[in-house]
């Protein structure tokens, strides 16, 4: 059953289509995830299904006898009650219904033997049980637990809290509500990995319909059953996950981009037959003939298909110091007022590290990063910083640019010593046009100021980098270009991100706080809530294994991967002349990504990409035994 559905929807601004006629539709229990580039149009396409706007021409058609519920801050009724009594208003029918029951057993105490009152009070018994109004607290609290609220919160007023709390209290009363169709904008903003994941398992046993937008592409791999599209001003289908989706769409451009080149060597060899023909009677109506089918190959020429590519081309330079100590903390417990919300951390911080420092919101991550800051003092331990370090840290309220200026004297007042040229060539690389770097950095979209703070930060050279949720208004796209940016960076990184795709991707160690307790793993989080965070969590939930619990974490350690090295075989003058044999070839090979030849051929593509990985690997093992000599 059709639940709701676009027919030919178009929505224009100042005369000009925002996209294409627009058509799909959202079926019983289907979960579709809307994605596409930030400015493409998907926010108007939830606004439009919502009716919070009205297409230009075509339809929305919602069913009428099914429910929506959209995800805002405008669930919330009162900024006045409580968090337990907003979230209660959800059940008002029930408790109704339980005050008309606590009437009737009354009644029915002072006339038990009037049947009218017992048909009456067990047909509403019967209802009230089938609406949960036995444990509608229960599942009130038990929601509002899994989203990160505490037993204190419960009283408290809504206007005390946080938009991020705002908005988590937002999301249970929508869960709560049960509609036919939900629909959700960015449902993991604000909300740590723990919550993420218990949201992925209750979401996919979910009875109704979700359609969401959403740039992690976990979420979207673990929950949706259909992708729609949004590219180019154009919205396409795909059944499957994220996966799926990622394959196809590959497929799909192949396929037309084949079937373009097919079309277009035909129009070659008819004009050809057309012009050198033509002028010959012996053959003029041969030519004429050629002429219609030409005139029949065009009206069905499809445009050469294009890739879209992000605006950002991120270059993050900085030394490398690869296999050096960079930082070593021992014993060190960081929080405040003797309050300690991480103890005993023990690790070293090597010179090419990418650590990601991950766990629950609340656990001291953002306390951890600004002890290393030296923004608030170690309540004990040591931390000792072993060389000179230029640190460049990106704070997880840095979009919030509030500048007056322009976009060009922002970046020039920063950098006055670059020439104005310079700057606009450097904005330029971050999708900025000569007109936008006019704009008012206060003005600009989320998007925008992210590209602005990303365009200052490479122009320090950092040796250290530390971001602090650095993928917040990022589209998928923008955050590959990030991933790929932060994978070249011969830098050390440390970062903090709910995002598990962006730290599988980019993060080789990572630091879990749980319960104060700080895990160190070698590898991706992926591996460790595999190998380790699973058993954690099911250790803490058995109460008669609660020692054993804490014998398994005090047990729980990592291979130390940057161990000393024994002496290389080669030469220190060896080892480097063979590097610079490589970067030479590496410069060739890559040379070849952008001839023609290859990259129309897919295969032979590949086997240039396994040329270059291979050479890189070698290229890093003996960068590796160099740091030997180093050291």
């Amino acid at each position: 059953m059709i639940i709701a559905a676009f027919q030919n929807v178009v929505k224009e601004y100042n005369g000009e289509a925002l996209f294409e006629p627009v058509s799909f539709r959202i079926d019983q229990k289907e979960r579709v995830a809307l994605i596409g580039p930030n400015g493409g149009g998907k926010s108007t396409i939830l606004k439009m299904l919502i009716g919070q706007l009205e297409p230009t021409s075509g339809q929305v058609i919602i069913g009428k006898e099914y429910t929506i519920g959209y995800l805002s801050q405008e669930i919330i009724s009162s900024l006045d009650n409580t968090l337990y009594k907003e979230i209660e208003s959800v059940f008002d029918d029930v408790i109704k219904m339980s005050a008309k029951l606590s009437d009737l057993c009354e009644k029915m105490s002072d006339s038990p033997e009037d049947e009218k009152l017992i048909r009456q009070y067990s047909d509403l018994e019967s209802k009230f049980a089938l609406l949960d109004g036995y444990d509608y607290s229960y599942k009130i609290e038990r929601m509002l637990f899994k989203f990160g609220f505490k037993k204190d919160d419960l009283g408290r007023k809504l206007s005390s809290f946080s938009g991020g709390e705002r908005m988590k209290a937002a999301f249970v009363k929508l869960i709560l509500t049960n509609p036919d169709l939900m629909i959700l904008d960015e449902p993991t903003n604000h909300l740590d990995i723990e919550t993420i994941e218990w949201l992925e398992e209750y979401l996919k046993g979910y009875q109704g319909s979700i359609f969401f937008v959403s740039h992690d592409r976990y979420f979207i791999n673990a929950l949706a059953t259909s992708i729609l599209e949004l590219d180019q001003h154009h919205v396409e289908l795909f059944k499957g996950d994220y996966d799926y989706y990622a394959g196809e769409k590959k497929l799909r451009y192949e396929q037309r981009l084949a079937l373009y080149k097919r079309q277009q060597e035909e129009a070659k060899k008819l004009e050809w037959f057309i012009t050198f023909y033509m002028p010959k009677p012996r053959f003029a109506s041969r030519a004429h003939d050629r002429e219609k089918k030409l005139a029949r190959l065009e009206s069905k020429m499809i445009d050469k298909p294009t890739v879209t590519r992000s605006k950002l081309n991120i270059n993050i330079d900085g030394s490398s110091r690869k296999g050096k100590r960079l930082i070593e903390f021992r014993d060190l417990a960081v929080g405040f007022d003797n309050n300690a919300l991480i103890s005993g951390i023990n690790l070293v911080v090597y010179g090419g590290d990418k650590l990601a420092i991950m766990g629950p919101n609340g656990c001291g991550k953002t306390t951890f990063i600004r002890t290393i800051l030296h923004q608030i003092r170690p309540l004990s331990g040591h931390m000792d910083f072993l060389c000179e370090l230029n640190i460049g840290y990106l704070r997880q309220e840095a979009v919030n640019l509030t500048s007056e200026l322009s976009i060009f004297d922002y970046i020039k007042s920063r950098f006055p010593r670059l020439d104005d040229q310079e700057i606009y060539n450097h904005l330029g690389s971050y999708g900025f046009s000569y007109e936008d770097d006019k704009k008012i950095c206060s003005c600009l979209s989320g998007g925008e100021k992210m590209r602005v703070i990303f365009s200052e930060l490479v122009l320090h050279h950092y040796d250290l980098l530390i971001l602090d949720e650095p993928t917040n208004n990022l589209d998928m796209m923008t955050k590959e270009e990030l991933i790929e940016a932060l994978n070249n960076y011969n830098g050390t990184l440390l970062l903090v991100s709910h995002d598990r795709y962006f730290v599988d991707s980019v993060a080789s160690r990572l630091i879990y706080i749980e319960d104060r307790i700080p895990y160190v793993y070698e590898g991706r989080y992926s591996d460790f809530k595999a190998e380790v965070l699973d058993d954690i969590e099911k250790l803490k939930e058995d109460e008669a294994f609660k020692d054993k619990s804490i014998k398994v974490k005090e047990d729980v350690s990592y291979q130390n991967i940057h161990q000393e090295k024994k002496a290389p075989r080669l030469s220190q003058d060896k080892i480097e002349d063979k590097m610079t044999k490589l970067e030479i070839s590496m410069a060739e090979l890559k040379r070849n990504i952008d001839i023609p030849d290859y990259y129309n051929d897919p295969l032979k593509m590949a086997d240039l990409e396994k040329e270059i990985k291979k050479e890189e690997d070698e290229y890093s093992s003996l960068l590796d035994m160099l740091s030997y000599y180093e050291n």
